[in-house]
């Protein structure tokens, strides 16, 4: 795993009592990690995980070992021929997306910080802020 915010001395993280977050891991598209992201999208109705061709990676916005799962399939309609979406489990249990609809795009990576200090995930570019119940574009 390779962890977020390069440059900043531990001893800084330290000081701020922030921990760093942990960004995306490679995609797999077969294996344990394949089998366990469909176990989930079947478990939860997760639009992309469900492709029988998606693979999937894990990171931790937060830092914390509760962290979210990245699905990217297959897509003919997203120029670049993939779509994505992020999953994180909520308090009750069920997993979501964090996204509206599903974003075209291969990869995600976490950061920068909204003007509110929140972490944002960033896809193709676009930066993307917790908003309401989604994750929005930010304009």
């Amino acid at each position: 795993m390779v962890l977020g915010l390069a440059g900043v001395s531990n001893a800084a993280r330290a000081y701020t009592g922030e921990p760093a977050p942990i960004q995306p891991s490679a995609f797999v598209c077969e294996g344990a990690e394949a089998v366990a992201g469909h176990k989930l999208a079947a478990g939860n109705g997760l639009k992309v995980a469900a492709d029988p061709k998606a693979c999937f990676s894990h990171m931790s916005m937060y830092g914390a070992a509760r962290g979210q799962v990245i699905a990217v399939a297959p897509s003919a309609s997203c120029t670049g021929g993939r779509v994505l979406e992020v999953y994180e489990q909520s308090n009750a249990g069920p997993w979501y997306s964090v996204f509206e609809q599903p974003i075209c795009g291969a990869g995600v990576t976490v950061g920068p910080k909204s003007p509110w200090g929140d972490w944002m995930l960033t896809i193709n570019g676009v930066h993307y802020m917790s908003k309401g119940a989604y994750f929005i574009p930010v304009k």
